[in-house]
Order: C-alpha cells, then sequence, then structure tokens
C-alpha cells in the first residue's frame, strides 16, 4: 500500500490542550504543494522567519503554579492529503543556542527552566497510525517560579523519518512563562502629593518609572524601576525594591532604607486597593517602618486601580521606629498616581 504523507506541523500551544487545531500557519517558505516538510509554527499570523513569530508566551496566575506542571506541544498531520498507514516518530532537541539569539536580539536574560525543575522530558513524539496527531509533553516543577523569573523552554526539530525532511524556516519555537497579575506592569509616576513630617526638604519626585510586581494573584510591590536596575542591592543582597523621592537638600534622588510599599487589591477582582505594608516587614526590624493604607475614607475610596486605563491611584502612610510627629502617628504621607506605560518585558 503506498503510504501518504502530508506536512507535519508542530505547535508549542497552551498548557491545556487546545480544542481546535490549524493545519496552517501563514505563508511558510516550505509551503510548496506536495512537499513533505516537519515545521514548528507557534502562531498563525504568516511570519514564519522573525524570533516574534517563534514565540510562545503562557502567562500564568502563581495560585495555578503546579509541582508537576504539563507543557504539551501537539505534532499533527495536515489533513488535507489523508493520514499515514504507519506510526511516524519526530525528534525534538533542546535549542539554547536559540534562548542566546532572542536575548541579544531582544536585550533580555531568559534562560531554560532550571535542569533541577525538569520532572520528565520525552524528546521522541509519535503520531500514531490512522491519526494526524501525537503530543511531547514537557512535565516541569513550576511551583516555585516568581515573577521576575525569566524562564522559557526551547525546541528544534533534530530527526525526522524519510521521506519528510525539517523545514528551512520554521524548525524551532520558543514558549515562555509569565507570572503574572493584571495589576503587574510598567508605569509613569507622577505623584499628587507627599509630605515628609520630619524632614520637609524631602518631597516627592516629578517624574520616574514604577513596576508594579506580582507577588500574588491580587498584591503587587510598587518599586522604582530605575533604582531597581541601576543602584546595588537591597539590605536583603537582590536589586533595590525602593519608593524614592527628591531631596532638596542634596539637590538628588534618595529613598527610604527599609522601605517599599506593596498594594493589596480586594480578592475580588475589582481593582480597589484595600491594605498597603511594608515589602521589608511590618514593621521591618532595623528602622521599625511599617505602611498603612491611608485611614481618611475619602482617600481609601479613591485608592484603586481602573479596568479601562489600567492606571493605578493610591494614597498611603509611613510609619517609622522613632518618630511618630505626623498626621496619625506616620513620618509621612504619600498620594501616588501611576499611568500604564505597558507590560513588563
Amino acid at each position: 500500500m503506498k503510504k501518504h504523507f502530508n506536512l507535519i506541523y508542530i505547535s508549542l500551544l497552551a498548557i491545556t490542550v487546545q480544542s481546535c487545531m490549524k493545519d496552517k500557519f501563514g505563508t511558510s517558505l516550505s509551503d510548496i504543494p506536495g512537499t513533505k516538510i516537519v515545521e514548528l509554527a507557534p502562531v498563525d499570523d504568516g511570519a514564519t522567519t522573525s524570533i516574534d513569530s517563534r514565540m510562545k508566551t503562557i502567562n500564568r496566575l502563581p495560585s495555578t503554579l503546579k509541582a508537576v506542571d504539563t507543557i504539551t506541544i501537539p505534532v499533527y498531520l495536515g489533513s488535507t492529503t489523508g493520514i499515514s498507514d504507519q506510526d511516524i516518530t519526530v525528534t525534538l532537541a533542546r535549542d539554547t543556542a536559540a534562548i542566546t539569539k532572542y536575548n541579544i536580539a531582544k536585550g533580555t536574560n531568559w534562560s531554560f527552566f532550571p535542569e533541577n525543575t525538569i520532572v520528565s522530558e520525552n524528546l521522541k513524539v509519535t503520531i500514531p497510525a490512522g491519526k494526524n496527531v501525537g503530543y511531547f509533553k514537557l512535565l516541569v516543577n513550576t511551583l516555585d517560579v516568581k515573577s521576575d523569573d525569566k524562564y522559557m523552554v526551547a525546541y528544534n526539530i533534530a530527526q525526522v523519518p524519510k521521506p519528510l525532511s525539517i523545514s528551512a524556516d520554521r524548525f524551532y519555537v520558543y514558549y515562555k512563562l509569565v507570572v503574572r497579575n493584571k495589576y503587574d506592569g510598567y508605569y509613569s509616576f507622577r505623584p499628587g502629593g507627599m509630605t515628609d513630617y520630619q524632614f520637609a526638604e524631602n518631597v516627592a519626585i516629578s517624574n520616574t518609572t514604577v513596576d508594579l510586581v506580582t507577588i500574588d494573584d491580587s498584591t503587587c510591590i510598587m518599586r522604582d524601576a530605575y533604582a531597581y536596575k541601576n543602584s546595588g542591592l537591597d539590605p536583603y543582597g537582590k536589586p533595590l525594591n525602593a519608593h524614592i523621592f527628591w531631596s532638596t537638600a542634596s539637590n538628588s534622588w534618595n529613598w527610604y532604607g527599609y522601605f517599599c510599599p506593596v498594594l493589596h487589591f480586594d480578592p475580588n477582582g475589582s481593582g480597589q486597593i484595600i491594605r498597603v505594608t511594608n515589602y521589608f516587614g511590618q514593621p521591618d526590624p532595623v528602622r521599625g517602618r511599617y505602611a498603612a493604607l491611608s485611614p481618611a475614607p475619602a482617600e481609601a475610596a479613591a485608592s484603586k486601580w481602573d479596568p479601562a486605563t489600567r492606571n493605578v491611584k493610591v494614597y498611603y502612610l509611613m510609619y517609622d521606629g522613632t518618630f511618630k510627629g505626623g498626621w496619625q502617628g506616620s513620618k509621612v504621607w504619600f498620594y501616588d498616581n501611576l499611568t500604564f506605560i505597558s507590560d513588563r518585558p
């Protein structure tokens, strides 16, 4: 019996199996009728050679991470010329060189999942006889992945049976895991006001950018984006998490040691901020600093995330272990305006 093959496509899709698969992925250099090509094509946009067309992103909430998570990669035959009457085995391989290429092009620092998180990785993919699809399943522990972690997988096609051949332009894919809630993002910071009751020369900085970084499904740390990337380490030996201000005494920006606000949004998803705490502790163990949402009813009610614009307003207080002379016994009163710019890279 004559055996019939059609194009094989490998698509890196969502963690759960996609309910409907397409057998075309736009125009490819290898889309020639009658050819027998094995391809990896994660997006159906017609682009075949750009790095972005090789990328698929998994967006996850922290609560959905698992000790044994499954990344499923369907491997299937197109349906235009029928199915094979025998098993077809395709071999994949990790492609760390592709990750290096991506990082150079994008100025990022993604890496393959750490080896100790890989639970199972069988690189042989079988399309059973009489079927048009088989599945590669990577089992990985995502339970401890944090929002700032940059982990991805990258695979290429290493081997296919004759008479099939490997595509010249769709032979590799990336699949990156992004752990973020809906408030997470990169924001322009325009303060509505700030009062330091102990040192009046400390005033609101007029222009900076901040990151809202996911801690859990409804909580974000609010840190200055420039200070995080360019100001050394914080007291815990990590990149500096800080809320900066302007000192008129030194004519320069500075930050309050052992203090960085954490915004707690209502778990019901409304965007209302129900609590503000200090990243370094409530209070921190050195300065005794802690944070609280403004006790003024109007200010507390106005502290929220806007779902239409993704902008944030928040009123809160910083308390100090030694100075108690400000409003409600606080050291600093803040009113911060955050205008959404983009998702964090």
